[in-house]
């Protein structure tokens, strides 16, 4: 975790980072033609939420949040990636476009229980 730290330090306007074989890489392609092994994604809120000590969101707390939210445009992009991964959805693309429309879609299967 400290090596993930230290990117986000050394690389302020960064948003995410890729680790394959303990190596760090600035783009996904980087990562996965380093070739030792699976290439795993880190964004600077998953790092900085684990040294504030802040939890991560539960599923139950997103469902809430979407629940209440009338207008995922409001919301941060990031965020709304988040919300995606936490309830596992499974969007086209990660665009922004596809990402408020799994969550829409997921609001309306809400609206029926």
């Amino acid at each position: 975790m400290e090596k993930l730290k230290d990117y986000f330090k050394r690389y302020p306007t960064s948003q995410e980072v890729y680790e394959n074989g303990g190596q760090l890489f600035h783009n996904r392609g980087a990562a996965d033609s380093y070739g030792k092994g699976e290439t795993k994604k880190y964004t600077r809120k998953e790092v900085t939420a684990s040294d504030t000590g802040a939890k991560p969101e539960t599923k139950e707390a997103v469902i809430l949040k979407i629940k209440e939210t009338e207008d995922f445009a409001t919301i941060p992009y990031d965020e709304l990636k988040v919300w995606t991964k936490i309830l596992e959805l499974k969007p086209e693309s990660n665009s922004k476009e596809n990402v408020l429309k799994a969550l829409s879609d997921y609001k309306e299967t809400l609206k029926d229980e």
